[in-house]
C-alpha cells in the first residue's frame, strides 16, 4: 500500500505561483489571495495516472502463485534431488553446500511481491526435504540459530515458540534471495517486507544490503560474455581474451568473502556486522571488474568510441569524469560485478527469475504527458482543441514544458542505451521495456533453470520480440503459457478489459514441445484450464508464421478448425492476384496536409477518413476526420508513391506511378480499423472506401498491385466473412498489424468456381452503394444500389459467411465451434442458423 501510494505521488517545484481548480490539478493564478503554492516553492501533488503510465501494476495473487508454483517448484525439487544424490553419495558436506546453493531473483522487484512468496514455496519443500533426508551441518546451524535466539530473549525465552520454519526462512532469504529495483524507496521497502517476513525473536535483523540492492537491470553488464563482446570487439572465437583473467580473478576474490559472509548465521549483532563488512570488501575486491564494465557500457553508446590497450588502461578511461557521471545518470546494475556467487560458479546464473516487469514504451508521448498533468485533455474528444490547448500550456507553464523537454531528453537517451544493449531486434518500432527485460531475464538464467513472467500478450505476437522468441524456441522451449484477458480487470485495475496478459514459463532445457493455452477471462476458467494446455511440437508452431507468433487457441476443437483455415495462403501469396498493406497519411507527421472542417477555400476537398468513420461494408458510417486540398495532397501521394517504387519494400514497388491520375487514391479502395481487440463484437473491420478518398495510418489501405476489381470484391467478402474474423482474433492483440494481417490466410479458388463467383457478386453489391462506386461496379459486373434493402443486406452478408466457410473446406463441426467461440456473450443461434 505504501509502495503504490508513493508511485502515484510526486514532489514539483513551482516556476509561478500556483492555486488549485476545480478538479484538484494545479494551475497558474495572479489572484494573490487564491496562491496555495508561491513560486520556488516546492509542493507535493498527485501523478494522476502514473503509475499507469510507468506500466506498474500490482501482481495478484493468484499469478503469483501460479508462476512460482510452474518455474520455481520443478527447479527446486531438481536441485534437491541433486543434493540427495551427494547424500547417497556419502558426502553429507557436498550436500550441506550445495543445499542453500539456489538463486532465485526478481529483476524490478518492486516492495518485494514475488520474492516473499518464493521465500514461503522454497521453506515448505526445503523443510520437507530435511525432514526426510536430514543433513547435520544445516541441523547445526538451524540449531545455533535457535541457542542464539534464546539467548537473546533471556528469561523471555519461554514467551516465545522458535519453529525451525521460521529459521529455515530466515536463512532462506539470506542466501537464496535476490532483487534489484531502479526506485530506491522499493528497495528499502522490500528489505523491511523480508525482514518483518522472516523475523525471529530474539535474532538481529540480516543483512540485505548485498541481495536487495538498487539499479538498473537493463543499462549494465549482463554476462562476463557481455563486457567481453564490447571490450574486445575484433577478438577470434576461440582466442584468449585479455580481460577474462582480470574480470575472473577479481570476481573470484570477492566470491569467496561473500560466500564465507553467507556461510555466517548472523546469529548476532556482531555477525551481521561481520556479514556487512564482508560484502563491502568484496565489493572493493571486485571494484577493478566495476570499471571494466562501465567501460564496456561507454562503448556499446559511443562514450568511449576509441580504446586500446590493457585492463588497467581501459580502467583509467573508465574513471573519467564524463564517463562516471553517465554511470551516475544510468545506475547500472553489473550483475556479475553485485553477485559475483551467482555468476561464477559452474553453469553461471540464476536458477529462477520470476516477476512481472514495466510494461512502458521508452516514449513520451505529448499528448498523454500533458492529459497526465491536466485529466481534462484526456477526456476531451476533440483533438484539435486539445492540441490548442496543450500549445497554450506551454505558454502558461514554463516549469512543465521544461520538464517535458528534460523528459524527452532522457527517454533519448534511454532508448539509445537500451537499443545499444544485449537485446536483439528490439529497436523495431517503439521499444518497451518488458521487450529488454525478456532478454535480459532469458540471458540471466542458468542453464537448466527456469523463469516465469508476467508480460503482455504482445512479447508473443509482436515484432520487437521476434528475436527472443526465436532464439528460446532454438535452445529451450516455453514451457507454460497461460493466456488470460483482463475481464472487468479481473487480473489487472485501471488497465483495460481487452487486454490479454500472458503468464510464462520459459525452461532453459532442450526439449521438442511447448505448451500455452487461452485466453482465460475468469478466475475460475484461469483454474479449470491451466493444466489443459495445448501440447504442440515447436516445428508445428514455427511452420504458422515467419514470426514465431503464438496464436490464441483456447481448446482442441480449435487447433483443428484452426488448421483446416491456415492451410491456404495468404493473400499477398496467391497465383491469380496480388494486394499489399500501406497507409496514406500518418496522422501525427502529416497532419500539415488536411483541415479539420471543410474549408471553402478548397473546392473540391478530399475526404479524409479515421476510424470512426468506416464500419463493417460502411464507408460512410461517421463523418470524414478532416479534408484535405487536391492541389497539396495528390503531389505529396505521388512522391510517396515513387520513392516507393524504388524499395522492395513499399507497397508501390514495381508500380512505376508518373502521374496523379494513377495514384491509387483516384480509384476504389479496401480500408480496414487497424486498431481493435479480440474482445470487440468484430476484430477485423473492412470495407470499400470509394475514390478520391483518403485516410490516416490508423485506417491503412489495402492496394491492388496485380489483379482486377472482381479479386478485390472477391477478397473484401472473404475478409469481411466471420470465418476470416474468427481466424484474425487467434492473432490480434489490440492493433490489426500489417504484419498479422499478411499472414491471414485466403481461400483460392478458380475464377470460374461458381462459390467464387458468388461472393464476388454479393460483396461488390453490398460494396457499390452509390454512383461514387459505378466505374468500380461496372468492371466487377455488378449494378449501383442493389442491396439498399437492410434485410437483403443482412441475407447477403450471412451468405457470404456460408460461403467462405465452404471454400475454406470447413465442416459443420468446424462452423458450429467458430460461431460458439467467436464473441462472449454473443447470441449467435439465429444468425448461425441462416448460416
Amino acid at each position: 500500500t505504501i509502495y503504490e501510494g508513493l508511485l502515484e505521488s510526486s514532489l514539483s517545484r513551482a516556476e509561478t505561483d500556483l492555486t488549485l481548480d476545480k478538479s484538484g490539478v494545479y494551475g497558474p493564478t495572479d489572484d494573490s489571495e487564491k496562491v496555495i503554492v508561491r513560486t520556488g516553492e516546492i509542493y507535493f501533488h498527485n501523478a494522476s495516472g502514473e503509475r499507469k503510465a510507468t506500466g506498474s501494476y500490482f501482481t495478484k495473487p493468484f499469478a503469483v502463485e501460479h508462476l512460482l508454483e510452474r518455474a520455481l517448484d520443478p527447479t527446486l525439487e531438481e536441485h534437491l534431488d541433486k543434493v540427495r544424490d551427494l547424500l547417497d553419495a556419502d558426502k553429507p558436506a557436498d550436500a550441506a553446500d550445495k543445499f542453500f546453493d539456489f538463486r532465485v531473483a526478481d529483476l524490478a522487484m518492486g516492495s518485494g511481491h514475488f520474492l516473499i512468496a518464493a521465500i514461503d514455496r522454497m521453506e515448505v519443500q526445503m523443510a520437507a526435504f530435511l525432514t526426510d533426508h536430514p543433513i547435520p551441518a544445516i541441523n547445526q546451524e538451524l540449531d545455533r540459530l535457535e541457542a542464539a535466539a534464546r539467548g537473546a530473549l533471556g528469561e523471555n525465552a519461554a514467551d516465545y515458540e522458535i519453529e525451525p520454519s521460521a529459521l529455515l526462512r530466515r536463512q532462506i532469504a539470506r542466501r537464496c534471495i535476490y532483487g534489484i529495483d531502479i526506485n530506491e524507496v522499493a528497495v528499502q521497502l522490500s528489505r523491511v517486507a523480508v525482514w518483518i517476513h522472516t523475523f525471529v525473536p530474539g535474532l538481529p535483523m540480516s543483512s540485505l544490503d548485498h541481495t536487495l540492492v538498487c539499479g538498473n537491470s537493463l543499462t549494465g553488464i549482463g554476462t562476463i560474455d557481455e563486457a567481453l563482446d564490447a571490450l574486445e570487439p575484433n577478438r577470434k572465437a576461440g582466442t584468449p581474451s585479455l580481460f577474462a583473467f582480470e574480470i575472473e580473478q577479481a570476481l573470484e576474490d570477492a566470491r569467496r568473502l561473500l560466500i564465507d559472509a553467507a556461510n555466517s548465521s548472523e546469529a548476532t549483532k556482531a555477525e551481521v556486522r561481520q556479514a556487512a563488512e564482508a560484502a563491502t570488501k568484496a565489493a572493493e575486491a571486485a571494484a577493478p571488474t566495476r570499471l571494466l564494465f562501465d567501460a564496456a557500457v561507454a562503448v556499446r553508446i559511443g562514450e568511449l568510441p576509441e580504446i586500446s590497450g590493457g585492463p588497467a588502461d581501459i580502467q583509467r578511461l573508465a574513471l573519467a569524469d564524463h564517463v562516471q557521471e553517465l554511470v551516475a545518470q544510468l545506475k547500472p546494475a553489473h550483475m556479475p560485478f553485485l553477485f559475483p556467487e551467482v555468476f561464477l560458479r559452474e553453469l553461471g546464473g540464476f536458477d529462477v527469475l520470476v516477476g512481472n516487469p514495466p510494461w512502458e514504451k521508452v516514449k513520451v508521448e505529448e499528448h498523454a504527458w500533458w492529459g497526465l498533468r491536466f485529466p481534462g485533455l484526456q477526456r476531451s474528444s476533440n483533438k484539435k482543441e486539445s492540441l490548442e490547448r496543450i500549445e497554450q500550456l506551454k505558454v502558461e507553464r514554463p516549469d512543465l514544458t521544461n520538464q517535458f523537454d528534460n523528459e524527452v531528453m532522457a527517454t533519448r537517451f534511454m532508448r539509445q542505451v537500451i537499443s545499444s544493449g544485449r537485446y536483439p531486434g528490439i529497436g523495431k518500432g517503439d521499444i518497451d521495456l518488458y521487450q529488454a527485460f525478456a532478454w535480459r531475464n532469458w540471458h540471466l538464467c542458468r542453464r537448466g533453470g527456469r523463469f516465469g513472467l508476467v508480460l503482455p500478450r504482445g512479447a508473443f505476437i509482436g515484432l520487437g520480440t521476434i528475436r527472443w522468441r526465436k532464439e528460446i524456441l532454438s535452445q529451450s522451449t516455453f514451457e507454460d503459457i497461460c493466456f488470460i484477458t483482463n475481464n472487468r480487470e479481473w487480473v489487472f485495475e485501471g488497465v483495460h478489459s481487452a487486454y490479454t496478459v500472458a503468464l510464462v514459463v520459459i525452461n532453459n532445457s532442450e526439449s521438442d514441445q511447448l505448451k500455452f493455452g487461452g485466453p482465460f477471462y475468469n478466475q475460475r476458467e484461469f483454474l479449470n484450464g491451466r493444466d489443459l494446455l495445448t501440447s504442440l511440437p515447436k516445428r508445428e508452431l514455427l511452420s504458422w508464421s515467419d514470426s514465431a507468433a503464438f496464436p490464441s487457441i483456447p481448446t482442441d476443437d480449435a487447433i483443428r478448425t484452426f488448421r483446416k483455415l491456415g492451410s491456404f495462403l495468404s493473400f499477398t501469396e496467391t497465383e491469380s492476384f496480388e494486394f499489399r498493406l500501406t497507409t496514406d497519411l500518418h496522422s501525427r507527421n502529416d497532419r500539415h496536409l488536411w483541415e479539420f472542417s471543410d474549408s471553402e477555400t478548397m473546392d473540391p476537398t478530399i475526404p479524409v477518413v479515421n476510424g470512426r468513420s468506416i464500419n463493417m461494408w460502411d464507408p460512410d458510417a461517421g463523418d470524414p476526420f478532416a479534408h484535405a486540398d487536391p492541389t497539396t495532397l495528390l503531389p505529396f501521394l505521388l512522391g510517396k508513391a515513387e520513392h516507393g517504387n524504388t524499395r522492395p519494400t513499399s507497397a508501390y514497388a514495381g508500380l512505376g506511378i508518373k502521374a496523379t491520375q494513377d495514384l491509387p487514391v483516384q480509384r476504389a479502395r479496401i480500408a480496414y480499423k487497424k486498431i481493435t481487440s479480440p474482445t470487440n463484437r468484430r476484430s477485423a473491420i473492412q470495407c470499400l472506401i470509394p475514390p478520391r478518398t483518403t485516410a490516416i495510418d490508423i485506417v491503412p489501405i489495402v492496394v491492388r498491385v496485380r489483379g482486377t476489381e472482381a479479386d478485390e470484391a472477391y477478397l473484401l467478402g472473404v475478409m469481411c466473412s466471420i470465418p476470416f474474423d474468427w481466424y484474425v482474433r487467434r492473432w490480434v492483440e489490440l492493433h490489426l498489424t500489417f504484419e498479422i494481417l499478411r499472414r491471414m490466410p485466403v481461400p483460392e479458388a478458380e475464377p470460374a468456381h461458381p462459390l467464387r463467383k458468388r461472393v464476388i457478386s454479393l460483396a461488390g453489391c453490398l460494396s457499390a452503394r452509390d454512383e461514387r462506386y459505378s466505374e468500380w461496379a461496372e468492371a466487377v459486373g455488378v449494378p449501383v444500389g442493389s442491396l439498399a434493402d437492410p434485410v437483403e443486406r443482412e441475407n447477403a452478408i450471412t451468405e457470404i459467411d456460408a460461403l467462405v466457410s465452404l471454400l475454406y473446406g470447413l465442416d459443420w463441426d468446424d462452423v458450429v465451434h467458430i460461431f460458439e467461440t467467436f464473441h462472449r456473450g454473443w447470441d449467435y443461434t439465429e444468425r448461425l442458423a441462416a448460416v
